[in-house]
C-alpha cells in the first residue's frame, strides 16, 4: 500500500473517530462479553493546566480505550506546569454506564504500597524493627508454621526476599476461590494456611522472589501489633490523615461512591468476562484497597514529592531497592521501573479485572495514574505513552 496513502488514512480516521464521539454516543455488540468498545462514548471529564496537551491526551486515551479493547479508563497526570485528569469509555458493560474520572478502581497490588506505610510507621513508634525476624511479631498459633519464621526478617518481607512460597498458586486455593461468594471474605488467617504445606522459594535473604504471601504475613503482623484491623490501621494511619475520602478495603469496609466493574480474559477465550462476583482474595492485605485517580495523587505527593507521609529515615529505608537482574527493582512496598518508564518509582497492580499504575519520575517532578478496568493490558506501556504528549515526543 502506498505510504502516503496509509498515512492519510490513519490521520482521516482519527479525525472521524473523534468527531464520531461527540455525536455518536456509544454503540456495544450483543454479547456482553464482547462489548469492548467497537465505538465507545469517549468523553473528556475534566482537563486542567498541563500547558496544551489536553486535547491531545483526552485524545489519545480515547485511542487506547478502541485499540486495546478497554472498556474504561482513567488517567491523571500532573507536573511542574499543571495537572490533568480525563476518563474514556465506561465503567460497566452491562449497564453502559459512563466511566467518569471519580470511579474507584480495586487497585490490586498498588495496595502493598499503602501496607508497607502501615509496617514503616510501626517501626517509627518502635513497635516493629525492621531487621527483626517475623516470629517476634506473628501470632503466636501461625508462626510455628511459616517454614524459616525464626530467619526471614520485616525487611525481607516488605522487598520480596523472604523466599515464601506462595498462596494463590495452590492447587487448593484456586478451587477454594470457584465456589467462595463475596460474601463471605477471604482472612489473612484462611489464606495464609494454603502455603503451609509448601516448600519455600529460596532461603531468605537469597534473592528477590515476588511473593503475595509476603504481604499476607505483613497483614497478620499489623493486626497482631495493633490489636485492630489492617483496614483500621491503614484508615488511621494514611487515609484520614490525608484527608483521602474515596479510598476503602474491598469487602471490609462500606462502598465508596462508584466503582467501575472490572473485565479480563478469565476462559482463555479472547473474550471478556465480569470479575464482579469473583472472590479471589478481595480485600487481603497483598491487594485490597478501592481508590480514586486523586486519592492516588493525593497519597503519591505526599509520600514521595512532600515527603511527610514518612520520616526522612523511613523514606531512605523504603528506597533501598533489590535488583531482580532483569533491570527491576523493589524497594519496602516500592517498585523501581524498568523500561518503557525507567526510573520511575511507584506500583503497579494487575488483578481482579483490573491494570492499575502509580509512577513517579523524580527527575521530571511528574507523577502519572493509569486505571483500567481490563487486567489483559500492558498498562506501563500505556503510561509511558501519556508521559511522551507530555514530554513532546
Amino acid at each position: 500500500m502506498n505510504l502516503k496513502f496509509l498515512a492519510f488514512s490513519k490521520i482521516l480516521f482519527a479525525i472521524v473517530f473523534v468527531i464520531s464521539l461527540s455525536f455518536a454516543g456509544y454503540l456495544v455488540g450483543n454479547n456482553i462479553s464482547q462489548r469492548v468498545i467497537g465505538k465507545s462514548l469517549a468523553k473528556q471529564v475534566i482537563s486542567t493546566s498541563t500547558v496544551g496537551k489536553s486535547s491531545r491526551l483526552q485524545t489519545l486515551l480515547n485511542e487506547i480505550v478502541v485499540e486495546q479493547k478497554i472498556p474504561g479508563a482513567v488517567m491523571y497526570i500532573t507536573t511542574p506546569k499543571g495537572s490533568w485528569l480525563g476518563a474514556s469509555g465506561i465503567n460497566n458493560l452491562s449497564t453502559k454506564t459512563r466511566m467518569k474520572p471519580t470511579d474507584g478502581f480495586a487497585i490490586a497490588s498498588m495496595s502493598k504500597t499503602f501496607l508497607a506505610v502501615v509496617v514503616l510507621k510501626l517501626v517509627e513508634q518502635g513497635k516493629i524493627q525492621l531487621d527483626r525476624a517475623i516470629a517476634t511479631y506473628l501470632p503466636r498459633d501461625i508462626s510455628p508454621h511459616i517454614i524459616n519464621s525464626d530467619k526471614i526478617t520485616v525487611r525481607q518481607l516488605l522487598n520480596h526476599t523472604s523466599g515464601v512460597a506462595e498462596y494463590l498458586d495452590t492447587k487448593e486455593f484456586i478451587q477454594a476461590t470457584a465456589k467462595r461468594s463475596r460474601s463471605h471474605p477471604w482472612t489473612a488467617r484462611e489464606a495464609i494456611q494454603y502455603m503451609y504445606q509448601e516448600q519455600p522459594k529460596a532461603n531468605p535473604g537469597e534473592k528477590f522472589i515476588y511473593t503475595d504471601c509476603n504481604y499476607i504475613l505483613l497483614e497478620l503482623i499489623v493486626e497482631n501489633m495493633t490489636r485492630g484491623t489492617l483496614a483500621q490501621a491503614i484508615r488511621s494511619q494514611i487515609l484520614k490523615p490525608l484527608g483521602l475520602k474515596h479510598t476503602f478495603t474491598e469487602l471490609r469496609e462500606p462502598i465508596i461512591g462508584e466503582v467501575a466493574t472490572g473485565y479480563g480474559d478469565r476462559n482463555k477465550d479472547g473474550k471478556l468476562d465480569s470479575y464482579a462476583k469473583v472472590n479471589d482474595g478481595n480485600g487481603l492485605g497483598d491487594g485490597g484497597l478501592v481508590s480514586t485517580a486523586e486519592d492516588l495523587a493525593k497519597f503519591a505527593k505526599a509520600l514521595f514529592v512532600k515527603k511527610t507521609l514518612l520520616s526522612s529515615n523511613m523514606i531512605k529505608e523504603m528506597l533501598k531497592f533489590r535488583d531482580n537482574g532483569e533491570g527491576y527493582s523493589y524497594g519496602l512496598g516500592v517498585e523501581r521501573f524498568s523500561s518503557p518508564l525507567a526510573k520511575a518509582i511507584g506500583h503497579s497492580g494487575i488483578a481482579y479485572g483490573f491494570a492499575t499504575l502509580l509512577a513517579y519520575l523524580p527527575n521530571q517532578n511528574t507523577t502519572i495514574i493509569v486505571l483500567l478496568n481490563n487486567q489483559n493490558v500492558d498498562i506501563k506501556s500505556v503510561a509511558r505513552t501519556g508521559l511522551q504528549v507530555v514530554e513532546n515526543k
